[in-house]
């Protein structure tokens, strides 16, 4: 498994639209779901109150991930514009879980 975390930080009056972008049937999902190797997304908040999320991508891979990405870029970069008008500041971190087998 492979897993794509962002951190988000979502302006205050943008919230419900972050919510409904990001949610199960937010348009990010809608686009990822087009890739069998997509395998779901979590959204965790901060419980701090102050308009932080995690957003976890879960891939088969890190390969199907990018070439997913690379295949349908036009979509991806329109995705990634709108998503910029729900949060102030957006940070990508990769986490590789695969592990070797024994």
């Amino acid at each position: 498994m492979f897993q794509v975390i962002w951190e988000l930080k979502v302006k205050f009056k943008e919230r419900e639209k972050f919510e409904q972008f990001y949610d199960a049937k937010g348009d990010w999902v809608k686009f990822f779901t087009k890739s069998a190797d997509y395998q779901g997304t979590d959204v965790l908040e901060s419980g701090e109150k102050d308009g932080i999320f995690l957003v976890i991508d879960e891939w088969q891979s890190e390969e199907a991930f990018n070439e997913f990405v690379k295949s349908r870029r036009a979509d991806y970069d329109v995705l990634e514009e709108k998503a910029k008008t729900a949060s102030r500041t957006k940070k990508r971190i990769w986490i590789n879980l695969n592990q070797e087998e024994d």
